[in-house]
């Protein structure tokens, strides 16, 4: 057996007071979007997109999302309906009517239901249906609580490039930080 000098017991002694201390600081700090209790089957959601400033950015197109975690829960929202508008730049006008989302320099919110995350949400994609040029910014999913509070529930995805048409387009985390531009993914099923 290696006997250890004063110094180097010291030194394990410490490091294992520090780890200790750390560990349950950081359990008692983590915000509750990480903590994942169990649920019931669905959960409610709101999905934050912003939509570009960049000329011809806007879309009419009908848009879906999928999004996911590291353990395989998997929500589809095959139409994004009903937009909250969250943000407009100063002296922006509603083009008339309803308003249906997606307008240049807007941050819209979404509503959707699903199977709940036991983790974050580390694989997001967006599906364009039409001919549109749509140039997403970002997109953050949020848990809705049963008291109507938000938690932030996933990376913030960054796009700032136009969608194509008709693919699933967008990032995997869950399987790889490489890499750091959305891509083209095939599903089956």
């Amino acid at each position: 057996m290696t006997q250890l000098s004063v110094n180097q017991t010291s030194i394990l002694i410490f490091l294992t007071i520090v780890a200790t201390i750390t560990s349950s600081t950081a359990n008692r700090l983590r915000p509750a979007s990480n903590v994942l209790q169990a649920s019931p089957a669905n959960c409610s959601y709101s999905i934050q997109i912003e939509t570009t400033c960049a000329p011809s950015a806007e879309t009419t197109d009908h848009i879906s999302v999928r999004f996911s975690d590291k353990a395989g829960n998997l929500v589809i929202v095959k139409h994004l309906k009903n937009p909250k508008l969250l943000y407009a730049p100063k002296g922006w006008k509603n083009p008339g009517g309803v308003y249906s989302g997606f307008q240049r320099c807007t941050v819209d919110m979404f509503e959707a239901c699903g199977a709940c995350m036991s983790q974050i949400v580390c694989s997001l994609y967006l599906k364009k249906f039409g001919s549109d040029g749509w140039r997403p910014g970002w997109v953050k999913v949020l848990r809705r609580w049963d008291d109507g509070s938000l938690a932030t529930l996933s990376h913030t995805f960054y796009f700032r490039t136009f969608v194509p048409e008709n693919v699933w387009y967008g990032f995997d985390y869950c399987h790889s930080k490489e890499n750091l531009m959305p891509n083209i993914a095939s599903f089956h099923g």
